[in-house]
């Protein structure tokens, strides 16, 4: 904005300029005045034969030469107009001079001279010629500010942070505002007391946190957590992301992490909050640069802030990452983030909290069980549990509006209406919630326009993973009991099969992890055994199995191989994660490794099939069921299952 009121105002002083250099110039001619009128040359003629009584002379204007270039005619009435003509040549000249004198009319020679410029005009004249230029520069120094302003601030901030400060009292957020976190907010109440009491450590003689890294994956809630801090101590916050100490320029990010450490040090108490960390954390030496190179300048400025804290500073540096295993040793030792704070996805007990906080704003029908919500989102992170909620709130909204609508057009009194709507959020919004958040919105209509084909091969499909996974289950072979099976398309998905364990589960053991890579494998083999149909519907099925058993070789040591790991902790952290296997495992061991996973794969394929092959006259039927429903939940596939005696008996499993 500064920029841009600079350039108005450059802009605006020139055109002055001009203006004030316009008025050296020769004052124009009185409008009032009677200006000649211009005509042809056969017309002044005319003229001076038909009307030589009314003439008062003819005035023959000259160049510097001699040569008659211009006629005018002045009449005795001076309200009349003069006439003005171009003179053809020295012909036109004395047909002039001879008309003249046949009609006695007085005859007059003007030389016309040059006119010379003002000292004002010629001052304007020059200031004009270089105002293109002056233009034309100061319009490149205006774009390049505005360039340099969205690269790093603007050209006078290249040295600023950009952290952006929450003030306590502006959305100021709590530790109540946090569920399913009880750990992480029972580590974070020790920093919440030496903010608000900074003597307090020195009094037993311990040192204060300097650092306190939050370690989770996307959404779990670091950010919040680390706003909760702030509120909770009434602390100033500065929040800044990694990536944006880091530009194109030299000693920029040190100089951004010099210039928000003094801000936060001119607002004690405070927080620094830094998000995505190893965006300039990652091991020095590894990069392009030979270790000199813009990053690392930052982190090493970084290092040096941290050791420069005050004892009792009232001044806490709190990061957040997701990838905790690149960071420089140097970040992560005691004396600098001397906490690590894990904020894990939450147990169901959180995920129910979780959503108890993200309704309390909304209107919930009676119906409505958050315990039974909590159990269906298994691995959900608090991000995705509010997505639940928002968009169960998006499909109540189109739900009742379709429902007023046809009603009103049915001509149903509105108290009726008010009855038979219900205006809140349900479970079966919830539900589709749940569905839009993992497999995106379904598409309505879609399977009815499926061709027979292409429906039966999804049903087929779809009721080989629920069919293996329940199977797997029943007979306790590590499988998860199903809870909905669908053939309506979602997203890019032409159907899709749930199944869910039935508590949470922390660890997966070898028959837990066979069981996934066969439930994966259940499509392919239920198309190619029953229908005889190998299509494309697969691949990803396919991708979900080769991952699973890939790490149970390379990481689990699940596999003929023993118990071996590879590719973690390799010496390059900027190599993906494949790169890096076979980088440490070598030529010879990346072989047996390759072999080992689709052995794995190949087995559980077979086992698939022969699950498959018991149950032949079962799965028709029920697969009769799910093209005619499109949807089956988990209570009404069981039951179908025990009408077809298909159901193991758990007790005899």
């Amino acid at each position: 904005m500064k920029n841009r009121s600079s350039f108005f105002w450059i802009i605006g002083a020139l055109i002055l300029m001009m203006l004030i250099f316009q008025g050296g110039k020769e004052p124009t001619p009185d409008a009032n005045a009677v200006q000649p009128q211009v005509v042809s040359f056969e017309e002044v003629k005319k003229s001076m034969s038909e009307s030589s009584d009314s003439i008062s002379k003819v005035v023959l204007i000259k160049d510097k030469f001699g040569s008659v270039q211009e006629v005018q005619v002045l009449y005795k009435d001076e309200t009349k107009p003069a006439l003005k003509a171009q003179v053809p040549g020295e012909a036109g000249n004395e047909r002039l001079l001879a008309l003249s004198e046949q009609k006695h009319i007085s005859v007059d020679s003007l030389i016309q001279e040059e006119k010379k410029p003002t000292a004002g005009e010629q001052i304007f004249g020059a200031i004009l010629s270089i105002v293109p230029f002056i233009l034309i520069f100061f319009v490149i120094m205006w774009l390049m500010g505005r360039f340099a302003q969205s690269r790093m601030g603007g050209m006078g901030q290249i040295g600023q942070s950009g952290a952006k400060k929450f003030e306590p009292s502006a959305d100021k957020k709590s530790f109540a505002d946090i569920a399913g976190a009880e750990e992480a907010k029972r580590e974070m109440r020790d920093v919440v007391r030496y903010l608000r009491n900074p003597g307090s450590l020195a009094y037993l003689g311990g040192k204060p946190p300097k650092g306190v890294l939050l370690i989770g994956d996307p959404g779990n809630g670091k950010t919040l957590l680390a706003k909760a801090v702030a509120g909770e101590a009434d602390a100033a916050f500065f929040s800044i992301s990694a990536s944006q100490f880091v530009e194109m320029f030299v000693g920029v990010g040190a100089a951004r992490v010099r210039d928000l450490f003094n801000t936060a040090r001119a607002n004690k108490p405070a927080i620094i909050f830094i998000d995505e960390i190893d965006a300039v954390g990652r091991q020095r030496g590894a990069g392009i640069g030979g270790g000199h190179d813009e990053r690392e300048q930052t982190l090493n400025q970084l290092l040096v802030e941290m050791d420069g804290f005050v004892t009792n500073d009232a001044l806490v540096l709190m990061a957040a990452t997701n990838r905790p295993d690149v960071l420089d040793p140097a970040l992560t030792r005691p004396g600098r983030f001397d906490m690590q704070v894990l904020v894990d996805a939450p147990d169901k007990h959180g995920r129910e909290e979780i959503l108890k906080i993200h309704t309390r704003k909304k209107r919930l029908a009676d119906d409505v069980d958050l315990s039974v919500i909590a159990i269906n989102t298994p691995g959900f992170s608090g991000a995705q549990l509010e997505g639940v909620t928002d968009q169960a709130a998006l499909v109540a909204n189109r739900r009742i509006e379709d429902q007023v609508a046809e009603l009103r057009n049915q001509n149903v009194p509105e108290d009726e209406i008010n009855r038979r709507v219900v205006r809140a959020i349900t479970m079966a919004d919830l539900d589709e919630g749940i569905d839009r958040v993992q497999m995106g919105p379904a598409k309505e209509g879609a399977a009815s326009r499926m061709s027979e084909e292409d429906m039966k091969n999804t049903a087929y499909h779809e009721l080989g993973h629920a069919w293996v996974s329940q199977k797997l289950y029943e007979l306790n072979q590590g499988g998860d009991p199903v809870t909905k099976i669908t053939i309506v398309p979602r997203a890019r998905a032409l159907g899709y099969t749930q199944a869910l364990p039935a508590g949470d589960r922390f660890n997966y053991t070898d028959k837990n992890l066979r069981a996934r890579i066969m439930m994966a494998m259940g499509g392919r083999a239920a198309q190619e055994h029953f229908l005889k149909v190998i299509d494309t519907g697969a691949s990803n099925d396919f991708k979900q199995a080769k991952a699973m058993a890939y790490r149970m070789v390379t990481e689990f040591g699940m596999s003929d191989l023993g118990p071996i790991s590879v590719g973690e902790g390799g010496p390059n952290p900027f190599l993906g994660r494949s790169m890096a296997v076979h980088q440490e495992a070598g030529p010879a061991l990346a072989d047996k490794i390759d072999a080992a996973w689709m052995k794995i794969v190949q087995e559980c394929y077979d086992e698939t099939l022969k699950i498959l092959q018991e149950d032949e006259d079962c799965f028709h039927s029920i697969c009769a069921v799910l093209m005619e429903k499109e949807t089956i939940l988990g209570p009404e596939f069981q039951e179908l299952r025990n009408k077809s005696k298909c159901a193991v008996d758990q007790g005899k499993a």
